[in-house]
């Protein structure tokens, strides 16, 4: 029987590397029922159980022909989907049987297309009656909150960099080391100088500072939504670059080198490897358990001067995967609480403030700044 005094939140992939931390985030919101969800009923139960209160495991899979009708006898007030890669679901099963069984929903996707192409779904939402929100991870949900922060005292920007730079020495989801593997080579447009220009996933392999003790890291171009959301929503914006990459430098080099040869058609890039490197990657010698986000904006300030603004986060001591759970779990509040947006389906773009999002990391081990810099007053810093 159902307990109509608790809000009922399905974690779709809540077992795991992302879907267990926004659980454990949530599992201290008043009145909630979590269920953990996924096709392995086994790891369902266990993760439920660690969690405690009234969470419960099920067995769900996300390409079940009835999933909607599964859904709509559940009487969820919120799905939170998990389980990816996102770059394969181009049809938008889950989303739609969320629309079906008038299912509120939220995503943590990072996938360029799937993020900017959500909104195709807000018709559909509306006429529903449900709030919708795709990217609600580090890109765009914390990024776009950063340039909101930014925006600040940085009114017109011209160029943007944004680079995520992860630990080694942490736990690595399946699902992430696919998508990130089987995007190598594949082309996409950012904005430079004004024209969209051609790179691939893998190109353009360079080296970032970041604040100690994440210091020097070895960064490449890569695919992501804001690389499309920015130049809409930034009128003034001129370039977009997006970076990321692996500890240590011999495995980020061998990442490139796989690039590369993905764009001759060779297989560099199958499942098979990818799946070998999750394996061999924690065995890899070398590389550090810190790893840090930055969002560094270059553009005019209140008095029309030149001016830089950059904001860094950094996850010390393994803790930097709870930072792209942060976002969802920020978010799912706002939805319980009845302060959600509206019913519609869009892209997670300034839907919530840094403080929202960086409430949720306080018991861990996660430090931000922010620095701005006027005219020629700004250091170089290679991306």
């Amino acid at each position: 029987m159902i307990n109509n005094l608790n809000k009922r939140v399905l974690i779709l992939g809540g077992y795991g590397n992302f879907g267990e931390r926004i659980a454990q985030m949530l599992k201290s919101e008043p009145n909630i029922q979590l269920i953990i969800a996924g096709r392995n009923k086994g790891l369902a139960d266990r993760c439920a159980e660690q969690l405690g209160g009234l969470a419960e495991g099920l067995r769900l899979e996300r390409d079940s022909i009835n999933l909607a009708a599964q859904l709509r006898a559940l009487h969820l007030d919120l799905l939170i989907h998990c389980a990816g890669p996102f770059q394969k679901e181009v049809d938008y099963r889950v989303a739609k049987a969320c629309i079906e069984s008038h299912t509120p929903y939220i995503d943590i996707s990072d996938g360029r297309r799937f993020v900017c192409d959500f909104h195709r779904l807000s018709p559909a939402a509306e006429a529903a009656g449900i709030a919708m929100v795709s990217g609600a991870s580090s890109l765009p949900g914390l990024s776009s909150a950063a340039l909101m922060e930014i925006g600040q005292e940085l009114p017109v920007i011209h160029s943007l960099e944004i680079a995520i730079a992860p630990a080694h020495r942490i736990d690595r989801g399946l699902a992430t080391v696919y998508a990130g593997f089987e995007s190598l080579g594949h082309s996409f447009p950012q904005l430079q100088e004004g024209h969209w220009r051609e790179s691939f996933a893998g190109k353009h392999l360079r080296p970032i500072t970041l604040a100690h003790p994440v210091g020097k890291r070895w960064l490449c171009d890569f695919d992501v939504p804001d690389l499309e959301l920015c130049p809409k929503h930034l009128p003034g914006l001129r370039s977009a670059r997006f970076a990321t990459g692996l500890q240590p430098l011999t495995l980020q080099v061998g990442l490139s080198a796989c690039a590369r040869l993905a764009r001759i058609h060779l297989p560099a890039t199958s499942a098979r490897l990818a799946q070998l490197g999750h394996k061999l990657a924690p065995r890899w010698p070398g590389g550090t358990p810190h790893g840090g986000m930055i969002v560094r904006a270059k553009g005019e300030n209140q008095h029309g001067e030149t001016a830089t603004r950059q904001w860094q986060v950094l996850g010390l001591n393994g803790d930097g995967p709870w930072i792209p759970a942060a976002p969802a779990a920020a978010l799912a509040r706002k939805f319980l609480a009845g302060n959600g947006p509206s019913p519609g389906a869009q892209a997670c773009w300034q839907l919530l403030t840094l403080d929202e999002i960086l409430v949720e990391l306080n018991d861990y081990s996660i430090v931000t700044a922010m620095e701005t810099h006027s005219r020629e007053r700004m250091p170089a810093i290679a991306l």
